[in-house]
């Protein structure tokens, strides 16, 4: 049976996003902030809403830590206007070109570009062969200058640089930014958390705003792992999240990165293209309209509510299914800027 519970509104460090209807009356819904430490899914078909409830939920939650929007199309910054959502800070943010793990860039690199083992084991060749601060710049040196060995290696080497030349050659190195010590997207500065919107859309070529969204992604990691105590929460919502959620480091952090105090709120049209991994470790899901019977079943799975195959076909825009370890029940709610 789906009801509506409101056993989350006496909490102190709540953040609201809606309305429930409760015995024929409209009560404030939200959801603590500990639930979106551990992670969040929302869910809906192109035009349900998705998006300005991701943009209410970061006007609320920004009381409680940094949050940082991954925008892949350029959609936020407009709606936090229309929201009434001032303060919001747009970052031109470059790729990275150094990491305190090389070794994690060439798994990022391996995702991107869909490399073959062969050319992998150039890559991992390059580590072994290197010593100290290595960078994107280093390892396109490496190659141009490696003496092959045989006939595969010659086609190897070729066609790795022809691949990596895709992503950084003279048009796109304005693009990168060699970033070290770390210090990613405005997290040690002081006044107060803010709204930060990363634009991905800058980045015209889809294997390179993957790679800026990956890398963007392990640069925080790292910078959070020494610096855990004084940044606080940090809250990273990844739009179109669908684009990067097969990557192993996707699948890495959803599991790990919570325990340094960060919550990922995955924003996608189509749960059925996430992989079971991430359904499960994303504690919280916010359900939207959804059309396509694969994806009603992944979610109908995911929440074991039987009785929403025939409902989530038919919700209104901005109507909600929440799940949350806080709830006893899924509940439907309106979701609404107006109850802070």
């Amino acid at each position: 049976m789906v009801v509506n519970d409101d056993v989350s509104m006496y909490s102190k460090e709540l953040v609201r996003f809606g309305y429930v209807c409760l015995n024929g009356f409209e009560s404030v819904f939200g959801l603590p902030v500990e639930d979106f430490k551990r992670h969040v899914l929302i869910i809906g078909s192109t035009g349900s809403g998705k998006t300005t409830t991701a943009a209410i939920i970061a006007s609320q939650i920004v009381r409680y830590g940094h949050v940082l929007i991954f925008d892949w199309n350029d959609e936020y910054l407009t709606i936090f206007k229309s929201l009434g959502v001032g303060g919001v800070v747009v970052d031109d943010v470059k790729v990275p070109l150094r990491f305190k793990d090389f070794e994690e860039l060439i798994s990022i690199l391996n995702d991107v570009l869909e490399l073959s083992d062969a050319q992998t084991y150039l890559l991992y060749r390059f580590l072994d062969e290197s010593d100290g601060d290595l960078t994107l710049y280093d390892l396109v040196n490496y190659l141009e200058g490696l003496q092959v060995e045989s006939k595969w290696m010659a086609e190897t080497k070729t066609a790795l640089l022809r691949k990596l030349k895709l992503i950084y050659n003279s048009k796109t190195v304005g693009l990168y930014q060699d970033l070290h010590p770390l210090r990613p997207l405005g997290l040690t500065e002081h006044g107060g958390y803010k709204i930060r919107i990363t634009s991905l859309n800058r980045f015209k070529d889809f294997k390179l705003r993957r790679l800026a969204a990956l890398t963007l992604l392990k640069l925080i990691e790292d910078f959070k792992e020494v610096n855990a105590d004084e940044l606080g929460n940090v809250f990273i919502f990844i739009d179109e999240a669908h684009h990067i959620a097969n990557s192993s480091l996707m699948s890495r952090l959803v599991a790990e990165i919570r325990k340094l105090g960060v919550g990922l709120i995955l924003i996608t049209q189509s749960p059925s293209t996430i992989g079971n991994e991430i359904l499960a470790n994303c504690n919280v899901k916010i359900v939207h309209t959804l059309k396509s019977n694969s994806d009603i079943e992944v979610i109908i799975k995911s929440l074991g509510v039987n009785e929403l195959r025939e409902v989530l076909p038919r919700l209104n825009v901005g109507e909600v299914f929440v799940d949350s370890p806080t709830l006893k029940y899924v509940a439907r709610v309106k979701i609404d800027l107006n109850t802070r």
